[in-house]
């Protein structure tokens, strides 16, 4: 076992408390009813850790006919780094522009017979990254190469 092996399965990293961050979420002010703050949370899957905490209102993509009155909490993890305050605002706005990405992402659709597909609808299930952009294809689009050649199952 290599020295840079962990001997127990779990990630430990530390950094001094981002006192410059917290100032910054402290004092942001973004959409109305959006709210920051920072928080020591298990985020689940055995994930816990410093945690930028973004809680929107707004629409429901699916449900929107109900009105800004969705709220959602996006976990966002605090890098372990001892950053600027210029680098911990450029942190904080990428932050908030993966939330944006992500309703952006609920909300791209396309009306066709009678049906609204949403080509790019966040992945929300366990393991999945809900901000990673990902196309909805099909299985066959799936197996089908670049010569139009459909692999076997």
């Amino acid at each position: 076992m290599g020295t840079d092996t962990p001997t127990k399965s779990l990630l430990v990293q530390e950094a001094p408390y981002p006192y410059t961050l917290q100032d910054l979420v402290d004092s942001l002010v973004y959409r109305p009813g959006w709210e920051f703050r920072l928080a020591r949370l298990d985020r689940g899957q055995g994930s816990i850790g410093l945690t930028l905490v973004i809680t929107t209102l707004g629409y429901d993509a699916y449900h929107a006919d109900r009105g800004e009155t969705y709220r959602v909490n996006h976990y966002m993890l605090v890098p372990p780094a001892a950053y600027n305050q210029p680098s911990w605002r450029m942190w904080l706005f990428e932050q908030v522009l993966l939330v944006e990405k992500h309703e952006a992402m609920e909300f791209f659709a396309f009306m066709s017979e009678e049906k609204l597909t949403r080509p790019y609808a966040p992945n929300h299930g366990f393991g999945w990254d809900p901000y990673l952009i990902t196309e909805v294809a099909s299985d066959v689009d799936r197996r089908t190469n670049f010569r139009n050649e459909l692999a076997p199952e």
